[in-house]
């Protein structure tokens, strides 16, 4: 009798639980199903610009770049103004004195041509008087233009003056390599002053890129040594013909405005535009590499649907896709996707007051949830 209630009793109980798991087996598989928390954004028809970076150097144009030489020897008595200073057209940078030799070399011309004009002077009174022929007179008066040439001459090269080197436009002093007391060589390039409005910066990027970059293109730089500086907008002036015998690289030269208040030397950041047309565009978060190939994920009510893409032209923060069944406003995928699969259940999270996530999900049929814009996948 009691094994006849024992069994009663493990029959009740087992029965219980198979109706008890009968009725709450679909809501527990329900509740079982991952639903993938995710951020969209939609799809849109937008102007896309692909750009080729580059790296160099502002520097003065070969057209604003004056140096200032002499024509004779000198030593370097004074700096006034040192390398990287601003100056004024006509301000004083060096003062110079001509060397012992160049010295006695422009004195010598110089007592030559007095000398010369007084046997000149001498040689007319005596022809006056009949005292001298023509030849005697015509001789006298090339000899004191012979003395009279060499004389300017080298007043020209600046002996005779005052010593001081000045600058012949306004700018910055970008080259001065000597010191008081250095004796400088006749012809040698004492100085070098670029006209502000004259700086360009000399980029240098790789020889495959080279073909890409035309003269005329927009270019963005960006100053290197300021990060907090304006970037400033210019184009294209020239695409150099040969390769960098040591780097191998193309030179590029772009100028850069007056106003922009940018210094000789400082490095450089540049985004040439190389590219720019207007296509479906899907943020780079959208796509992922699926093997060979490349995937998005757009939603669908609550659903993620897995599309294979083509991707075009590539911008900083959007690329071009491509595929038969995408169109502007759908909502694809932007954070969560590598959780996600073909079909698989998904809900919106916020992005915030109005996020684009929500807005997105709204378009797209789906339900907006209370949720954090965290992207993690739900049991």
């Amino acid at each position: 009798m009691k094994k006849i209630v024992v069994i009663l009793v493990v029959l009740a109980i087992g029965l219980g639980a198979w109706f008890l798991f009968k009725g709450r087996g679909p809501a527990a598989e329900e509740e079982a199903r991952p639903v993938a928390e995710v951020q969209v954004a939609p799809l849109q028809m937008q102007a896309i610009t692909r750009t080729l970076p580059a790296f160099g150097v502002v520097e003065a144009a070969p057209s604003g770049a004056r140096a200032i030489t002499l024509g004779y020897d000198c030593v370097v008595k004074e700096i006034k103004a040192g390398p990287g200073s601003r100056v004024d057209a006509g301000a004083t940078i060096l003062v110079v004195e001509p060397t012992p030799d160049a010295q006695m070399l422009y004195d010598s011309a110089r007592a030559e041509s007095m000398l010369a004009d007084k046997a000149l002077s001498s040689a007319r009174e005596r022809f006056q008087l009949r005292l001298a022929a023509s030849p005697e007179l015509f001789s006298a008066q090339q000899a004191a233009e012979d003395a009279r040439i060499k004389l300017e001459s080298l007043s020209k090269r600046g002996l005779g003056l005052d010593g001081r080197v000045l600058a012949a436009q306004a700018g910055i002093v970008t080259k001065l390599d000597w010191q008081p007391g250095a004796t400088v060589p006749a012809g040698t390039a004492l100085v070098t002053v670029a006209a502000t409005a004259g700086l360009e910066a000399h980029l240098a990027i790789e020889l495959a890129d080279a073909a890409q970059v035309r003269a005329g293109q927009a270019v963005t730089l960006t100053s290197s040594n300021r990060p907090g500086a304006e970037p400033v907008a210019s184009s294209v002036r020239l695409v150099g013909s040969n390769a960098d015998p040591v780097s191998g690289a193309a030179d590029i030269r772009v100028p850069i405005p007056a106003e922009s208040g940018w210094f000789p030397g400082e490095h450089v950041q540049a985004a040439i535009e190389v590219e720019r047309r207007t296509a479906l565009a899907a943020p780079r978060s959208a796509v992922l590499p699926d093997g060979d190939k490349q995937v998005l994920f757009t939603v669908k009510g609550a659903t993620a649907v897995k599309h294979e893409v083509k991707i075009g032209i590539a911008g900083d923060d959007a690329v071009e896709v491509i595929a038969d069944d995408l169109h502007a406003g759908d909502a694809v995928v932007t954070l969560g996707n590598y959780e996600l699969e073909d079909g698989m259940e998904v809900k919106l999270a916020a992005t915030g007051p109005g996020g684009d996530g929500r807005k997105a999900g709204r378009k797209a049929g789906g339900k907006a949830d209370e949720a954090g814009p965290k992207a993690e996948a739900k049991p």
